[in-house]
């Protein structure tokens, strides 16, 4: 029996790829491994977001050319964002890799590696708008929480951004067929849904919108809770935020990327929003929900940046009172449309601001998690605690990590869904008392 092994690095986009990659394995009779060293095949599915996250794939990827010289018969693909940015560079760089393939073409990995595919091709890169894996279905990772795609590629073309350029336009998913790979997954015994787009509630098809899909979700047996990621802010609609505030399978807790407080700065990212649509969106989640659970991305020292954009940054922070924030520091992306322009600020300079940001945001999410005190909230255990096995780990409603102690006699396993009291912080986690 044949066995592959799936390295996967980069978003929840990636993951469910890996998963879709891994399903067509499994149907082929292999046996996914944790260990290399005993694979026949390797996959390898790459992120491009940043230059960072290139740089650590391919030094994981030069550890495997070791076990293909004791292993010439071992076979290893490259796929993902990464093949599609950097393909011929690759297989030039590493000629122990047998073959790139680009986010269209993962159909062709299982052909590629099984011994069926005979060609000399190598490169598999090509752009396919009508591939939406339509009948293929992720692999369950877990048992009680996956991952759906509902929608590839990104239409924004912000000015960073390299993603539209390597996924290509915008694709939905048929509406049915995203229903029946989560009724199969409910059918498991998956009892919460993350919903995956680089733009999510842009979603549309012939069989509705994003707020019809999410209603339609809900309507599944045995379906508890419902996420999704990540939506951006121009599509927030009235109709959307009826479901997402009244329908009670529906969490509460969005990522809602904002990049930049300033309208000087979202109009030259091209981020197709502006401050008042954004703060807009804000209030109206936590008008009947204070709690309602809100992350962010931003970007300190984009090009052009002035002293007065990042003093709007840091406003927008303190209106909108995020309960986490991913804070990077910006740099030139090769393939973007900002990477040819010169730069306006020093390393020193972003940095300062990035550490001017972090400590705001620090205090914000220490004061959304004591609002949280005293407040009895539902958690889905997710899994035992990494400081203390005989703590479990879970999440509330609103995303908040919540650490807590089985009482005596009882057994609560991952998957279970309990009631827990919030009655501590120590550091940055929630603790709780078993209800």
């Amino acid at each position: 029996m044949k066995k592959y092994h799936l390295a996967t690095y980069g978003c929840q986009m990636n993951e469910y790829d890996s998963a879709l990659i891994a399903q067509k394995m499994d149907m082929l009779g292999c046996v996914e491994t944790a260990t290399p060293e005993d694979a026949d095949y390797i996959i390898v599915n790459t992120c491009s977001v940043r230059e960072k996250a290139e740089d650590t794939a391919i030094a994981r990827i030069f550890q495997f050319k070791p076990i293909k010289e004791k292993n010439p018969d071992l076979k290893i693909v490259i796929c993902g964002c990464m093949a599609k940015n950097r393909g011929p560079e690759l297989l030039k760089k590493m000629k122990f890799v047998n073959y790139v393939v680009g986010p269209d073409q993962y159909k062709k990995i299982p052909e590629l590696l099984t011994g069926d595919y005979h060609g000399r091709e190598r490169m598999f890169l090509e752009e396919d708008r009508s591939e939406n894996y339509l009948g293929d279905y992720a692999k369950i990772k877990t048992d009680f929480s996956t991952y759906v795609a509902i929608q590839r590629g990104c239409n924004k073309r912000c000015s960073y951004c390299i993603v539209p350029y390597l996924r290509g336009p915008e694709k939905y998913r048929d509406m049915e067929d995203v229903l029946a790979e989560i009724r199969k997954a409910a059918d498991q015994g998956i009892t919460e849904v993350t919903l995956l787009g680089q733009t999510v509630n842009a979603y549309k098809t012939e069989g509705g919108n994003f707020a019809n899909l999410l209603t339609k979700v809900s309507e599944i047996g045995g379906i508890r809770r419902i996420r999704f990621t990540s939506p951006h802010p121009r599509h927030y609609t009235s109709e959307l935020i009826d479901v997402l505030l009244n329908n009670p399978k529906v969490c509460h807790y969005a990522h809602i990327p904002i990049q930049s407080g300033s309208d000087t700065m979202l109009k030259k990212m091209r981020r197709q929003h502006n401050m008042e649509q954004y703060l807009t969106v804000i209030e109206q989640l936590r008008s009947k929900d204070p709690f309602y659970g809100i992350s962010t991305d931003v970007i300190c020292g984009f090009v052009g940046e002035t002293e007065e954009d990042f003093e709007a940054t840091l406003k927008a922070f303190e209106l909108c009172q995020f309960d986490n924030a991913f804070m990077f520091i910006y740099s030139p992306r090769k393939g973007t449309e900002s990477y040819n322009e010169q730069e306006t600020l020093t390393e020193a300079e972003k940095l300062e601001r990035h550490t001017r940001l972090v400590e705001l945001q620090n205090a914000i999410t220490l004061k959304r998690n004591e609002m949280m005190l005293g407040r009895t909230e539902e958690l889905l255990v997710e899994r035992n605690s990494i400081r203390d096995e005989s703590e479990l780990r879970g999440r509330t409603d609103n995303f908040k990590k919540v650490v807590f102690k089985p009482e005596l006699g009882k057994i609560v396993h991952p998957g279970d869904y309990v009631k827990v009291k919030l009655d501590d912080i120590r550091g940055w986690t929630i603790r709780g008392t078993l209800v």
